[in-house]
């Protein structure tokens, strides 16, 4: 019994003075954003810091070094306060740095213990600094801006992207990765879409070249087509969902694909004095937006696939799984075998009637 007790009495100690250890929320900075600007030496960090102090008031430090965990160090002996990264939302990377290679880069944030694999991931037009710098408050907060990403679900125009999904973007069968770039000019908004092929900028996609990935993807949930009717003039169809499915029929000396597409959009808006859509005008509305959706394939693949021979859209998981050994034959030299393929589209698209036909519109 008194040896139980003094087991216990020095369990107790030891948790005591392990606790005692820890450092307290207030001297903790509460890590909510991360930007990396490439530097001559090496690298330049942005963080944007919650001090639970301050009652949460967000402030932007800076520190350089020869790596990441160098220049955060540097902000950290500035502070004298340790940082915690389990609130991180974002992660910045200068525009420098995706044209040089974001490996270098990437390390830490894999490797840190407190850092999250679900933390959304962006380019800067410019500088990372230039996104998270704080000059006012009335900055959007750290949390605010990885909303960005969303936009994605809302308009088809930006790609949203975490740590883990830009990993296994980069590291797929043959796969390249697409991050969502950010500008700052009134205000700090989407700016269009990066492709990345083993984690370096090759292109950047335009929005119509975006529509056709997402696409292939079958992720496009949102976004706009205008299409020229005869008789109900310019007609706005907002897509809803989208599906995709992509075989390969091919071999390693011809690669050829399959492309069965399918997309489910709804009337918007008509530009036109007709206010009754009838029977006869969904079918033309129909082929027009199918018309549209091969044009947006089409111009991401002469872009990406031809153009910077880049796989976003999960081509050779296509090939890895139709046909394991022609894959065998080919993933070593994928980025120039890809733009020698051959694609073969069928789509199909669909418009909701939202009210019967040959009843007014509005």
């Amino acid at each position: 019994m008194k040896k139980s007790l003094t087991l216990l009495l020095a369990a107790l100690l030891f948790a005591a003075s392990v606790a005692g250890c820890a450092p307290e929320l207030y001297e903790r900075a509460l890590i909510s954003a991360v930007g990396v600007d490439k530097t001559e030496d090496g690298c330049r960090v942005t963080v944007r810091a919650a001090q639970a102090n301050a009652g949460g008031t967000e402030i932007s430090l800076s520190g350089e070094g020869k790596t990441v965990p160098e220049a955060l160090n540097e902000i950290t002996r500035v502070t004298g306060q340790q940082p915690l990264y389990s609130h991180n939302t974002l992660v910045v990377f200068g525009m420098d740095c995706a044209q040089d290679g974001l490996k270098e880069y990437l390390d830490f944030f894999l490797r840190h213990y407190d850092s999250r694999p679900t933390v959304k991931v962006f380019l800067s037009e410019t500088t990372a600094e230039d996104i998270l710098r704080v000059e006012s408050a009335e900055e959007p907060r750290a949390a605010q801006i990885a909303e960005l990403a969303k936009s994605a679900d809302y308009s088809g125009l930006s790609a949203d992207v975490n740590l883990i999904g830009l990993i296994n973007g980069t590291y797929g069968e043959g796969a390249s990765a697409v991050v969502p770039i950010l500008r700052r000019d009134e205000r700090i908004e989407p700016a269009g879409t990066a492709l990345l092929h083993d984690l370096s900028l090759r292109h950047t996609l335009s929005a119509a070249e975006l529509h056709g990935l997402l696409l292939l993807q079958g992720a496009l949930r949102a976004g706009q087509f205008v299409v020229a009717d005869p008789e109900c003039g310019d007609v706005t169809l907002a897509v809803r969902e989208s599906d995709c499915e992509i075989r390969f029929t091919g071999t390693a000396e011809a690669p050829r694909f399959e492309i069965s597409l399918q997309i489910v959009g709804e009337i918007s808006a008509v530009s036109g004095s007709r206010y009754h859509i009838g029977s006869t005008v969904f079918p033309r509305l129909e082929k027009a937006l199918a018309a549209q959706a091969c044009e947006a394939v089409e111009a991401y693949l002469s872009a990406a696939v031809y153009g910077a021979g880049c796989d976003a859209a999960g081509f050779g998981g296509a090939v890895f799984r139709d046909a394991p050994e022609v894959w065998r034959a080919v993933s070593a030299d994928w980025a120039s075998v890809l733009p020698d393929s051959v694609f073969d589209m069928n789509v199909q698209a669909a418009i909701e009637r939202v009210e019967e036909e040959d009843t007014p519109y509005l």
